[in-house]
Order: C-alpha cells, then sequence, then structure tokens
C-alpha cells in the first residue's frame, strides 16, 4: 500500500512539472571548472525589495572575487531602481507581475530569456526558499545553480549548501554560501541616496502646505512583513495615536497594496493627522522617508529600505528577528524589543524614541 501511495504521489508530481514546463535533468558538469573561471553569472535574490537591498551586500564580493565575469541580478521590475547603478554589477534584467504566476505562458517566457544567455553560475541568494524564484532558476538553464539545500522534492539546484543552525544575519548566511564555494569577501554598507529632484517631487506630491501648526512628521510602517506577524488593526491604531499625541505630529503611513482597505479606516479615524502613501514607486517612498524626523518600522521592506537610507529609525522587533534581519544597533537605530504578544506599549515607544534621538 505504501508503494502504491509513493508511486501515485511520484505521477502526480511528474504530471504537475510537465505541465509547468520544468526542464528535465541536469547534464554532468565540472562543478571545480566553473566555480574557479565562470564567464557569466546569474544572481536571483528572495523577491523582497528588503531581501533585495541585503543582498547588495555582497555583490561586491563577487565582483572581486570574479574580475572579468559578466554579473548579472534579476529582479522584479518595482526594486530594479535600487541596484540599476551598482558598480559591481553588469546587467539588470527586470520581470513584471509575471513572476506570480509560474505557470504561465508569459513566466516561462523569461526563463528562456534568462536560458538564451548561457550562463554557466547562478546563485538563488536567499536563506528563505521560494518556489517560484527556484523555479526561475532551474528555468535559466545555468550549467551550475546554487543554493541553500531546502526540503523540496525538486531538484531546482544542482549545489545545495546545507547551513549553519544557528540564527544568523541574513547577509552573513549569504557570506557563508560564497566562502563555502572558495568566494571570499567582505559584507559592504549598503547607503542609498535620495536625489533633490525626488524629494522635491515627493514635497510637491504629498507635503504641499506642511508644515501645519508646527507639526512634526513621523513615518510608520504598514508594509509587508518579510517573514512574521503582520500589524493587526488594533496594534496600528494604538501606535499612530501615540505617535501624533506624545509627538505632536502628522504620521506618513506607508503601505503596501494589499492593506488598502485597512489604511482607508485609518483615514476615517485620524483623518488629516495622517497621510497614505504607497509603498510604490520606491523612490516616492524614499523620497518621503527623507522628510520624517524618524520613521517606526518592524520586519518589513521599509525596514530595511529605512537602514539603508540612514533614516532616524526605531525597529518594533522579536529578538530572533533582530538577529536574522538587522545589521545591529546604530546611531540611526534602535530595536524596541516585542518579546510578547503585544507589538508595543506607550512608554516603551517614547523610552526608545528618546535613545534615538539622542543618538542622532
Amino acid at each position: 500500500m505504501k508503494l502504491l501511495a509513493e508511486y501515485i504521489k511520484n505521477k502526480l508530481k511528474r504530471v504537475h512539472l510537465g505541465h509547468i514546463g520544468i526542464p528535465g535533468e541536469t547534464p554532468a558538469v565540472n562543478m571545480t571548472r566553473i566555480l574557479l573561471n565562470p564567464k557569466n553569472i546569474l544572481i536571483i535574490p528572495f523577491n523582497r525589495m528588503g531581501t533585495i537591498l541585503l543582498a547588495t551586500r555582497v555583490f561586491k564580493a563577487f565582483r572581486e572575487h570574479y574580475t572579468s565575469a559578466r554579473i548579472t541580478v534579476a529582479v522584479y521590475e518595482p526594486w530594479s531602481v535600487l541596484i540599476s547603478k551598482d558598480p559591481a554589477i553588469d546587467t539588470v534584467i527586470a520581470f513584471n507581475d509575471d513572476i506570480e504566476n509560474p505557470n504561465s505562458k508569459a513566466f516561462h517566457t523569461i526563463g528562456k530569456s534568462l536560458a538564451s544567455q548561457k550562463f554557466d553560475l547562478a546563485f538563488f541568494l536567499s536563506y528563505q526558499f521560494d518556489p517560484v524564484m527556484a523555479l526561475m532558476t532551474r528555468l535559466s538553464e545555468a550549467a551550475l545553480r546554487v543554493s541553500f539545500k531546502s526540503d523540496s522534492e525538486i531538484q531546482y539546484f544542482n549545489v545545495e549548501l546545507i547551513p549553519a543552525v544557528e540564527k544568523r544575519y541574513e547577509v552573513d548566511r549569504y557570506l557563508e554560501m560564497l566562502c563555502t564555494l572558495g568566494i571570499k569577501g567582505e559584507m559592504r554598507d549598503y547607503t542609498l541616496k535620495i536625489s533633490d529632484s525626488i524629494r522635491q517631487k515627493a514635497k510637491l506630491r504629498y507635503l504641499t502646505g506642511f508644515p501645519q501648526n508646527n507639526r512634526r512628521i513621523i513615518g510608520f510602517d504598514l508594509t509587508k512583513e518579510i517573514a512574521g506577524e503582520p500589524l493587526n488593526k488594533k496594534s496600528t491604531e494604538q501606535i499612530i495615536s501615540t505617535i501624533i499625541n506624545d509627538f505632536n505630529a502628522t504620521v506618513i503611513v506607508f503601505f503596501e497594496p494589499q492593506k488598502k482597505s485597512m489604511v482607508v479606516e485609518l483615514k476615517e479615524t485620524f483623518g488629516k493627522k495622517i497621510i497614505l502613501v504607497e509603498d510604490r514607486p520606491v523612490s516616492m517612498a524614499a523620497g518621503l522617508m527623507s522628510f520624517c524626523r524618524f520613521v517606526v518600522t518592524h520586519n518589513t521592506d521599509l525596514f530595511q529600505l529605512a537602514v539603508a537610507l540612514k533614516t532616524p529609525n526605531i525597529g518594533i522587533l522579536t529578538p530572533d528577528e533582530m538577529i536574522q534581519w538587522s545589521p545591529g544597533e546604530s546611531e540611526t537605530l534602535v530595536h524596541l524589543d516585542r518579546s510578547g504578544s503585544a507589538w508595543t506599549t506607550k512608554s516603551t515607544l517614547a523610552e526608545a524614541t528618546r535613545k534615538l534621538m539622542s543618538r542622532h
């Protein structure tokens, strides 16, 4: 009976793979030869703005180790602006919303386009497994495809590295992957700069007539979580109310499109005391963040964007999130420990603010 169940499972798996058009088995390759002298390298980060920002911290390691190789990074188009001028890479391939549907013809067209470029080495650069991006890496048909070990039964990669068990900063994971393959490198800083034209455009669109009654501007993060629990409406209202009343502030609420219904309700509650700003285009969000006295974030893309912009930032994080997703406290970053079920209290937020302002 067990053998029959296993046969049916494998049969269904083959049918599914045939439906999505995954290539067959990878031919045997000389791993050492490719790693010693790759001519054409593809990097595919986890498909989130924040994780792309984290990935940029090791791009220089690739460039310094493979000085003559062509290095291409494939990312979702809205985030491509983050790396378009990175001196460590040669080409950015931007894909659109078709990436959300791996069964679509358009998705496989992207894969064929990657395959046509004949990459000899590809990296799925993420500790978080994503079957969609893993499939994209497989469709690239790069001769050597590297990733961390996953529980997937589908062989997307022909080199899978077993990561250390202990908690690590995400970028340290990437460096460990490279070091295991003999690619030495260090973590670089990742600092984004905002042009005056972008700041002016953001100001004209959202802040015309501001300040009102000398109210300061403070940012609040309602964007999508990279991992972990989302903010509920009650906690969101509590934090925004504290910022408005205790700091005499107008709050810019940065939100993702999927949370539009919540922000509409917030607007009904707080009226002109909040300004609603969608998290894309990222240049507009970044421009507005530059006007914020500080931002209150959690484990999201906006947290990583604030770190990259060196925007004063109070990150509400669990102890594990502090290790995995934060580069550590700094002059512009203060951690607010969210160990319990509640997100924060008025007193802890005020204390974190005083701590941040004393540093900045």
